[in-house]
């Protein structure tokens, strides 16, 4: 019924909350070497996409820079720098 129906919605919203929260504790990183010396270190709020082929591993996640595309490691492009390849 609709006692039910918002009950259920609030144990799930309860649920998300508690998994936000522990994933928040738990400190998931993003850790890229950009050059010697050079590394970005920074909070990884979810990991959207994996794929790995015979040519190359695809991760597509969500950070401080927006939803970024990462091949082999190393960061393609963010949702924080994408006006960069519309605006040249």
């Amino acid at each position: 019924t609709a006692t039910k129906k918002n009950n259920d919605s609030k144990s799930e919203m309860k649920k998300d909350t508690t998994i936000e929260t522990q994933r928040a504790k738990a400190g998931f990183r993003y850790v890229e070497d950009v050059a010697p010396g050079l590394k970005l270190d920074m909070d990884l709020y979810s990991i959207l996409h994996m794929s790995t082929s015979e040519v190359q591993s695809v991760q597509v996640i969500d950070s401080y820079f927006g939803r970024t595309l990462v091949t082999d490691g190393k960061t393609q492009s963010a949702e924080h720098d994408e006006f960069v390849y519309h605006e040249s």
